[in-house]
């Protein structure tokens, strides 16, 4: 694992912002509203977040033998730009049927999806993956460049854990991000976390 992010670590121009990104992702439901009002913010895009489907399996939940659990890879988008990419695995048998239905048969996001349900995430790990040395250019093609990983458990009230993801964020994000300093906290160390 590269290094963890922290306070100390890296060039603070670019680890900063980085750190910025952490807290925003932390505030939200959802990873899709947290980027949807990251990117407004920021001026980064004003499409609609797509889910990219690259893979999605089912299997039996071997633990609970109550019904099939699903994975669903993806990479979020905003019209060219790719914003994250993402491994869901989601206990599809907790769900109602229509929300199964779109996770199947749509480019919907998983937190877009299950929004109804009210749901809340606790992140168990957070690292820094790479801090690149120049910010990317607006370039759309550009490949997927992540420079941050989380990973998260979902919840509702009333089904309890319906998931896991591990995510990566792009350097995209980090476009029309400046220094701001009241938000510069201590991001965790290996295998520390914040509060969710």
């Amino acid at each position: 694992m590269s290094a963890i992010i922290s306070n100390t670590t890296g060039n603070n121009a670019l680890i900063t912002p980085v750190r910025l990104l952490y807290h925003h992702l932390m505030s939200f439901p959802t990873a899709t509203s947290a980027l949807a009002a990251w990117i407004s913010a920021r001026g980064l895009g004003s499409d609609t977040i797509r889910a990219k489907v690259m893979e999605q399996a089912y299997g039996s939940d071997v633990a609970t033998r109550k019904g099939a659990i699903a994975t669903r890879r993806v990479l979020l988008t905003c019209g060219p730009h790719a914003l994250s990419e993402a491994t869901i695995v989601y206990r599809d048998y907790l769900l109602p049927a229509e929300l199964r239905s779109q996770l199947r048969s749509t480019d919907l996001p998983f937190g877009e999806v299950v929004k109804s349900l009210s749901p809340s995430r606790r992140t168990t790990f957070a690292s820094l993956i790479a801090a690149p040395r120049t910010v990317i250019s607006h370039d759309p093609i550009r490949s997927f460049t992540p420079i941050l990983e989380l990973h998260a458990t979902v919840t509702t009230a009333d089904l309890g854990p319906i998931a896991r993801v591990r995510e990566f964020y792009g350097a995209y994000l980090l476009l029309n991000t400046s220094f701001e300093r009241e938000h510069a906290h201590v991001l965790p160390r290996n295998g520390e976390v914040a509060e969710t």
